[in-house]
């Protein structure tokens, strides 16, 4: 067994090296490198390259100066003249105002007298006017009634509230005076003890009537 499988592979050997040519076998020759073309780089760029505008600035141009109107030279009488006729309506403004205020009593009168310096001025004579203030007096206020009672019974226990489940707060003896506040109708006056300073409630059988 052992023969058959070493005359196999020498066949199978020789027959692989005839396949391939035998003696006149040749390897194939490699192809010769071909060096790759470099990219104009400096093409690229100058293509990449484009032209800028430089910015402008704006200028600026200065504004032609407006020329100033002539401005006349002051005139000391016109400012008299324009004076002396401010003076003058002030006046009749003055007079008229006095008129209108002055209750029955003649309004002082407005004299305008010439100055040296050709001015004008006014000066008001003294007047006496009598002006009567009448206040009317408030009337007197109504006097507040203030409803005085006494305790009916021998003693009398002052609850905090209109009723006899609220607690007791002091007692008071017959006789003494208390201030109604209140008389709700329900039985129970809300009132105070003004001796004692205390407010609260008692049954109004308690106390005595209101007074006529």
């Amino acid at each position: 067994m052992s023969r058959f499988v070493l005359v196999s592979f020498a066949f199978l050997g020789w027959g692989f090296y005839e396949l391939s040519g035998g003696a006149d076998f040749e390897p194939p020759k490699r192809p010769e490198p071909v060096a790759k073309a470099e990219p104009a780089a400096e093409t690229h760029q100058l293509a990449r390259i484009t032209s800028v505008a430089a910015p402008t600035q704006p200028v600026l141009t200065r504004r032609s100066a407006a020329a100033a109107p002539a401005r006349p030279a002051a005139d000391p009488n016109l400012r008299q003249r324009v004076a002396a006729q401010h003076l003058v309506s002030a006046s009749a403004v003055l007079a008229s105002t006095q008129t209108a205020f002055s209750s029955g009593s003649e309004a002082a009168p407005l004299q305008l007298a010439s100055l040296d310096g050709g001015l004008a001025a006014i000066t008001a004579a003294p007047a006496s006017l009598a002006i009567e203030e009448t206040a009317s007096l408030p009337s007197a206020a109504p006097e507040t009634y203030i409803d005085r009672r006494s305790i009916r019974a021998s003693r009398v226990n002052m609850r905090q509230g209109p009723g006899t489940n609220y607690p007791v707060i002091m007692r008071l003896l017959g006789g003494e005076e208390v201030v109604v506040i209140e008389d709700s109708g329900t039985g129970w006056l809300h009132l105070r003890a003004p001796d004692k300073g205390i407010v609260g409630w008692i049954a109004a059988s308690l106390v005595s009537k209101k007074r006529p």
